[in-house]
């Protein structure tokens, strides 16, 4: 009887944490929708503040939404690396958006410096957390060889290259079936 007593307690305090858990994502949700709607309005500022406290509880949309502002320039002064750095945190924190962002600007190297072993990094992780966008950006890069030519492809490479590539078609971007027609040719 004492067992089925503990059981029921601990079933009682998992439901509880659970219905917090769900209460302080849909109070951070509310908080994001309310600095949009500022924002959307023209109160940078209101919305910036919003969005930094969520930042700072880790919430990945506030950062992004951070990042935009810094982006645009709205409220603030306009700063790409600024940006750069909410997107790294987001990125850190498992957003896929983040993952892929960061993963695009190590591969461009304009306001970060070019680091393609980055890029793969945050390209898979981003393909990891199905970021469709990911897909054909990360199968593009091994099937180039990481820019080395697809003529350098290694076999590895190349089985990964399709498998994210073919997800890429699935998703609807046209240009990677031009990609799995020369892979599977070579």
């Amino acid at each position: 009887m004492q067992n089925l007593f503990i059981k029921l307690i601990i079933f009682i305090f998992v439901i509880n944490l659970s219905l917090y858990a769900r209460s302080e994502n849909d109070t951070n949700a509310v908080l994001n929708l309310k600095a949009y709607a500022v924002f959307k309005m023209g109160q940078y500022d209101e919305a910036r503040a919003i969005w930094e406290d969520l930042a700072k509880k880790g919430n990945t949309t506030a950062l992004i939404n951070l990042a935009n502002l810094f982006e645009q320039g709205n409220g603030v002064k306009k700063d790409r690396k600024e940006a750069l750095k909410y997107i790294q945190k987001a990125a850190e924190l498992n957003d896929d958006r983040a993952q892929y962002e960061l993963g695009i600007e190590y591969e461009k190297g304009i306001h970060l410096p070019r680091d393609i072993d980055k890029a793969e990094y945050w390209l898979k992780k981003s393909c990891e957390n199905e970021n469709s966008d990911a897909y054909l950006a990360y199968g593009i890069m091994l099937a180039t060889a990481k820019g080395k030519g697809v003529e350098n492809i290694t076999n590895e490479q190349k089985v990964e290259a399709l498998k994210w590539l073919k997800l890429a078609k699935q998703e609807g971007e046209s240009e990677a079936a031009d990609y799995i027609r020369i892979l599977e040719k070579k």
